[in-house]
């Protein structure tokens, strides 16, 4: 039997009334949710289309948050045990007001173990050591930092306002002030004409700082961003899926001896097992690339099809004679009308945004 909710209580309402930024890490799923910040301070980075049409940046006071903590003490009590501050730059606040932010959201969640936010490097290059190890002292654990690319020419093609000197300046400062630190790697932003200078210099990039994390997020191409007008423009062409994969592969052999976690956490991404430990796990992630690098042409279309509709996670999944027949049926289906592949593998990826 259905039984119809009652309608919340204005008091109900006001109980709830706090700010949510539009975005958070899949690690963050869980966590506690504390926009510190409204938007991004830079807002140009060609592929990105969260804050495009926000009315601009601002810093909340910390009389804002601190009271947004009170309403979400009342709705949560002791609430989760992990804490994210949003939106785009947190730590462009000034560092006094960030550490009375971090002290009141532990006063009130003493049970709260970790608290992460997003970082530009910019601003992790530019704060003091002092300013940053005050921050990481008052409770800040984990900052997650969009390196995207460690080649210049790639960050100044997508106008990402950093360069690889600053990005690998800012990861180092990072982690000497004690941070946990997640560097953010897009597969695929060069294009298919700076591929592989796009995986080498990242790969070298990311050597040159050690992260604790690294997280693939594959690029996909959002109508209305500065991205799809590079396109258009033919100044930058979306490399093919195994074209990407093959792009990985050349990213992760340049991680030889490198320590950290590969992660592949996001659905953008073709290889969503490809994660393990560096170096332990160098060897078996290569192997994991060239395990679809090495499909027939045929399967190579069933498997990127198959992760592209939701229907497989691995390679080995064409095994599965249930599976391999509905995936042939789709693949008749959808490509019977001379369709190109490419064209609609890159359209199925954009879903996942």
């Amino acid at each position: 039997m259905r039984r119809d909710r009652a309608p919340l209580s204005l008091d109900v309402v006001r109980e709830i009334d706090f700010e949510l930024g539009p975005i958070r890490p899949p690690s963050e799923a869980r966590s506690l949710l504390v926009r510190v910040s409204r938007n991004c301070p830079w807002n140009r980075c060609a592929f990105c289309s969260v804050y495009k049409e926000s009315e601009g940046y601002s810093r909340r006071t910390v009389d804002e948050i601190l009271a947004d903590l009170d309403a979400m003490k009342r709705v949560h009590g002791n609430g989760p045990r992990t804490a994210f501050l949003q939106d785009a730059d947190p730590l462009l606040m000034k560092p006094d007001d960030m550490v009375a932010v971090l002290e009141g959201l532990l006063e009130r969640f003493p049970d709260v173990e970790r608290v992460t936010t997003y970082a530009r490097s910019k601003t992790l290059a530019r704060r003091s050591m002092e300013d940053l190890r005050r921050i990481r002292e008052a409770g800040l654990d984990r900052v997650h930092v969009g390196l995207e690319s460690g080649c210049d020419a790639v960050l100044d093609l997508v106008s990402k306002g950093a360069t690889r000197e600053e990005q690998i300046t800012a990861g180092l400062r990072a982690r000497e002030a004690g941070f946990e630190l997640s560097e953010y790697v897009m597969p695929g932003l060069g294009g298919r004409d700076l591929s592989a200078e796009h995986a080498d210099d990242t790969a070298s990039a990311i050597a040159a700082i050690s992260p604790d994390y690294v997280r693939l997020r594959t690029t996909a191409v959002i109508p209305g961003t500065p991205l799809a007008d590079l396109e258009t423009q033919g100044r930058w062409s979306a490399p093919g899926e195994i074209e990407t994969v093959v792009e990985i592969r050349r990213f992760l052999a340049g991680l030889a001896g490198v320590e950290t976690r590969l992660e592949s956490d996001h659905a953008l991404n073709l290889l969503m097992d490809l994660r393990g430990d560096l170096p332990a796990d160098h060897g078996s992630l290569l192997a994991l690339c060239d395990g679809v690098i090495d499909l027939s042409a045929e399967d190579r279309i069933l498997f990127v099809l198959g992760r592209r509709a939701g229907r497989l996670r691995r390679a080995a999944d064409l095994d599965d004679p249930g599976t391999r027949e509905w995936l042939e049926r789709a693949r008749d289906t959808l490509l019977g009308d001379g369709t190109d592949p490419e064209a609609l593998f890159l359209e199925l990826r954009r879903r996942w945004v």
